[in-house]
């Protein structure tokens, strides 16, 4: 061999390679050995060493290796530039995707962290609230631990097919207007708090910021017990609901253990004052 012919083993260490991707790159067609000995060893030209330099950094870069193999059929300056301007195209959809992905993440981590602080089990009290955007999908029938965890998993899926992340919470919507009927959960549904911004689809409610009557409380997020209990103190101390109850479910099944096997919840119920305390 003259001294500008380079082994497989060579080319490959020169680029920080190994054999076996120059032998896919052979496969493929992208970067074909000038000559195969008898015994199948590869060897390639030190003037490849340029074209296997540029296949090295345009995969760097993220291009697909279709698409480098078609950039040298017709290399030119313009085909290039164009091949890195789609690039950067992707690229940049792909730190957009990145960032809604972390957006997500903030917003499951400050869900958690709001856990840190300790509430009483089980007591009422007041609390200003600000302003959710939610999914609501309704119940198909009176609400148990099945009819939730589907309705919940319909809700995904919306959300998803979306291509956004729920990642701000879940539970238990009760419409004002069935509070002091004999069906309470007619008209009830799952509630996923969506991302604060403008949606044009069926199902978003916007449910308004201001004052709630709040207790937390061990238990599933559609226990009727725990409303009215919620609810003969609001009226007991002067309060007027004035809007939808929401049984905000802060810990599900994921995190049972041996001292609590149902959800942590946070019922909320919106107010306003009206009268003294009795």
């Amino acid at each position: 061999m003259g001294d500008e012919i380079v082994t497989i083993s060579e080319m490959a260490k020169l680029h920080h390679l190994t054999r076996q991707t120059l032998i896919y790159y052979d496969h493929i067609g992208l970067l074909k050995p000038v000559s195969i000995n008898e015994h199948g060893y590869r060897f390639y030209s030190v003037f490849q060493i340029p074209v296997l330099r540029e296949i090295c950094l345009l995969k760097k870069l993220g291009v697909k290796l279709e698409d480098i193999k078609k950039s040298f059929e017709n290399r030119n300056p313009d085909a290039v530039i164009n091949l890195l301007e789609l690039q950067k195209e992707s690229v940049e959809k792909q730190i957009q995707e990145l960032n809604k992905t972390k957006n997500h993440l903030e917003h499951r981590i400050r869900f958690y962290e709001a856990l840190h602080e300790e509430h009483p089990i089980n007591t009422p009290h007041i609390k200003e609230i600000g302003p959710r955007k939610v999914l609501f999908v309704p119940f198909p029938g009176e609400p148990c631990k099945n009819v939730l965890h589907l309705t919940l998993m319909r809700a995904w899926n919306q959300i998803f097919d979306w291509g956004m992340v729920p990642s701000s919470g879940f539970g238990t919507l009760i419409r004002c207007s069935q509070f002091e009927s004999g069906d309470l959960y007619r008209g009830a549904g799952i509630f996923v708090v969506v991302p604060e911004q403008k949606y044009d689809r069926s199902g978003i409610e916007e449910i308004s910021g201001g004052i709630f009557a709040c207790m937390y409380k061990y238990a599933f997020p559609y226990y009727k017990d725990d409303f009215f209990t919620l609810k003969s103190w609001v009226e007991s101390q002067g309060y007027e609901i004035i809007g939808d109850a929401l049984d905000l479910c802060l810990l599900d099944t994921t995190f049972y253990n041996s001292e609590h096997e149902v959800d942590y919840c946070c019922l909320q119920i919106p107010v306003k004052k009206t009268g003294p305390l009795t």
